[in-house]
């Protein structure tokens, strides 16, 4: 039975309000999908595809620097470059244009792939191939422990919480299933299910793929905390309403220990980083590489100005601080310096050294 977008409840709560369905073996389900469908094991002449690749295995982009989480000009200049400066911000206004003109035209992905007129529910091959990016990520991460551990990261675009949390936090990401929306779109562009648009890269595309990435991205976790799997939250934190919502899902289904890291930018170093991997990304898939560069909206940053906290990100992790059961604030706004430490809060019986997760030996 197709699932209902924005159902956040916890898993108990949706286990027990689920109908009744006879199971239905995914892979049979696989093989009923006509020839060269998405999701189908079969291209169109009828010859069985090669496996798809897993994300980790795949080159998209550049992403975070291990110094500061930024692509920086150095980097950029390494490869080859596809577009001048003046080129780039005339490609960049003809792209948008072309973005705008789908979105109007009804080509996200949660209009084009539902039955009803609401786009609340699904198709079924589309909810196969849902089935099949969820029980790809979930079984890269069998051997991550089910200890009722969360961490839910939060910053803006390009604040560097993927650097954050491999270098700077301490953190055995082995032990940890994270769930990242952003990660889920390079997922869908990995499969061939995002719209094709000429003149567009795969990952280009991405953003008619907001609210179907952001729904596989909580069934996903509703799997996960079904089995208190420890798991990793990636997200901005733009909403503190949503974010409380996690915190209170995974205080439903048995979590005891909820950490909160934010990694704060000022809006004006988000735009900019934000459109450096996008061109760096951009200029990689002219050059034959990956899938392109990913494009964040600017009006999606820039509405999260704040006029007291820099960003309502940063307000929404400032709100919820009493929430966590332990939360670090790291500053990365400044390019070619390690990110800073700002501030910390740990139990008061624990020593302050003592990292309040798994941590690298």
């Amino acid at each position: 039975m197709p699932r209902v977008p924005g159902d956040e409840r916890s898993s108990v709560d949706r286990e027990a309000d689920a109908p009744a369905a006879a199971p239905r073996d995914l892979s049979d389900r696989l093989e009923r999908l006509p020839p060269g469908h998405p999701s189908s094991p079969y291209e169109a002449d009828g010859t069985r595809r090669q496996a798809i690749p897993r994300l980790r295995d795949l080159d998209v982009y550049i992403d975070d620097d291990e110094s500061n989480g930024v692509v920086s000009p150095e980097q950029l200049t390494q490869q080859t470059r596809r577009f001048a400066d003046t080129d780039w911000v005339g490609r960049r206004t003809e792209f948008r244009s072309v973005l705008d003109a789908a979105h109007g035209g009804d080509q996200a992905t949660d209009h084009q792939h539902t039955l009803d007129p609401d786009h609340q529910y699904w198709t079924e091959e589309r909810s196969i191939a849902h089935e099949m990016i969820i029980e790809s990520i979930y079984s890269s991460a069998k051997d991550v422990p089910n200890q009722y551990q969360a961490i839910i990261a939060g910053g803006l675009a390009g604040a560097g919480k993927t650097t954050i949390l491999d270098h700077h936090a301490g953190i055995d990401r082995s032990q940890y299933l994270t769930i990242s929306p952003d990660d889920i779109k390079v997922e869908l562009a990995s499969r061939g299910l995002l719209p094709e648009i000429d003149g567009l890269s795969p990952m280009e595309t991405a953003d008619l793929a907001h609210v179907e990435s952001s729904y596989i991205a909580r069934q996903l976790a509703l799997r996960a905390q079904a089995e208190g799997k420890n798991i990793i939250w990636d997200i901005t934190m733009s909403s503190k309403e949503s974010t409380e919502l996690r915190i209170d899902n995974l205080r439903a289904d048995g979590y005891t220990n909820i950490a909160g890291i934010f990694v704060d930018v000022p809006v004006e170093v988000s735009l900019s980083r934000a459109d450096a991997r996008h061109r760096a990304g951009q200029e990689a898939f002219e050059a034959g590489e990956g899938l392109g560069g990913r494009y964040v909206p600017p009006e999606a940053i820039l509405s999260n100005a704040d006029p007291e906290w820099g960003s309502k990100n940063r307000r929404a992790f400032e709100e919820l601080k009493p929430r966590f059961d332990w939360w670090v604030l790291y500053d990365n706004s400044v390019d070619e310096r390690d990110p800073v430490l700002v501030e910390a809060s740990w139990r008061a019986e624990s020593p302050k050294e003592t990292m309040p997760w798994p941590t690298k030996s």
